[in-house]
């Protein structure tokens, strides 16, 4: 059966944990050793480069998992989201090495109007790639991402008589205020012929068009009425705001077992619901008016903030609202209703209210409540929730008895 997919604008997505092995070190003699695997496509849905595995020679079928892409077969852009590279350059070949497999790493040479995201591996010195081994990306679908200060993998220490190095492309950061077309990791690499680190420009990464769709909660403060006074705890009139769906690798490590274990449905889903709810309810049948007093815990509380980040790698703040835990991006954009981002509403704070209530009345203390859910895609099982008082905009309701 295949996995789960999901579209992006022009773009169809899913993940896999198969791989074809592609070609290994072993016996090269390099201080560090390395190897190449490609991602299995599902159908037309393809990788846009190979993984290079670091430190081992270990079997990953089942143990990772890296990003399949495709053409969103319910558009139909003048320019395809994705093209096949026109061909191959060799980087680098083992020629000399002495390790016991041989092998040439290739870089991909996109059409126009496209751009080749990753290199790829081969094993052997007489073919190349297959073209239609992986998909090259429309260049309005692609951004900037980065490379760790040290490589994957380099050659030194081998016989072979040319230098090589393996970078890893890094998704880039977006900042506190989002973006709506959010950064991928896809698990590629850029080889080069010596061993300095790339320039950044060579960092190139999928951009997922996550356009914003928030509604706004306009709704009136509920009415009280003597036949029907609320209790306390209820919620009225919850409304979902937003939510985002994307793939595992933006919360959790490509290696996540729970994550592996379910990758017939790789994507997950964080949704924002807004209510109305009722803090306090107080019923005053006397003869004299009283006052009471209802302390309101608003914002996220450390605990809230550590369990979130944790079990489901959505970690929520006033310093970066809703930050995925395992790429630096947020949600802020795609959760906000104005394109300047507060993340106020996430501050943890106390505050007390004096409540008056004259007598022959009802008093009611409305505040709005927000729960950030996340679940997998289409799935009815919530995953972790975390409920807080938005904000202090508290609202006071009452009737005659």
């Amino acid at each position: 059966m295949a996995n789960k997919t999901f579209d992006y604008g022009d773009l169809r997505i899913t993940m896999t944990s198969g791989y074809r092995w592609v070609w290994d070190d072993t016996g090269s003699g390099a201080r560090r050793s390395v190897c190449l695997w490609t991602p299995n496509a599902q159908g037309n849905l393809c990788p846009v480069g190979d993984y290079a595995a670091p430190e081992g020679y270990w079997e990953i079928n089942g143990h990772r998992a890296s990003l399949l892409v495709g053409q969103n077969p319910n558009t139909t852009p003048k320019k395809p989201a994705v093209a096949r590279p026109t061909g191959y350059t060799k980087v680098w070949g083992d020629w000399g090495s002495g390790g016991k497999h041989d092998g040439i790493i290739w870089h991909p040479t996109a059409p126009a109007g496209y751009v080749a995201l990753g290199d790829v591996g081969t094993y052997g010195y007489d073919t190349k790639p297959d073209v239609n081994r992986i998909w090259c990306v429309r260049e309005d679908l692609v951004g900037y991402g980065k490379f760790l200060a040290t490589s994957t993998w380099d050659d030194g220490g081998s016989g072979a008589g040319s230098d090589c190095s393996l970078w890893a492309v890094q998704p880039g950061d977006v900042g506190v205020d989002g973006a709506e077309r959010l950064p991928v990791l896809a698990d590629t690499f850029v080889a080069r012929s010596n061993y300095a680190r790339p320039g950044g420009d060579q960092a190139r990464v999928l951009l997922l068009p996550m356009p914003k769709k928030y509604d706004e909660y306009d709704v009136a403060v509920p009415k009280v009425e003597a036949r029907h006074i609320p209790s306390r705890g209820d919620q009225i009139q919850s409304t979902e705001q937003c939510k985002a769906t994307l793939p595992f690798h933006f919360f959790f490590p490509p290696n996540h077992q729970d994550s592996l274990d379910n990758i017939r449905n790789p994507f997950l889903t964080v949704s924002r619901t807004i209510a109305w709810y009722v803090e306090g309810v107080w019923v005053n049948d006397g003869e004299g008016d009283y006052s009471r007093q209802q302390r309101i815990l608003y914002g996220v509380s450390k605990e809230q903030r550590e369990e979130m980040t944790h079990t489901v790698g959505v970690e929520i703040s006033a310093t970066y609202g809703i930050k995925l835990s395992s790429v630096s991006v947020t949600l802020n954009y795609q959760f906000t209703h104005t394109s300047s981002t507060s993340l106020t509403e996430y501050s943890e704070r106390e505050v007390t209210e004096t409540i008056n209530v004259p007598k022959h009345s009802a008093s009611v203390l409305f505040t709005k409540h927000v729960w950030i859910k996340v679940y997998r895609l289409d799935s009815p099982v919530v995953l972790r929730q975390m409920e807080m008082t938005a904000n202090d905009d508290f609202r006071m309701g009452s009737c005659t008895l």
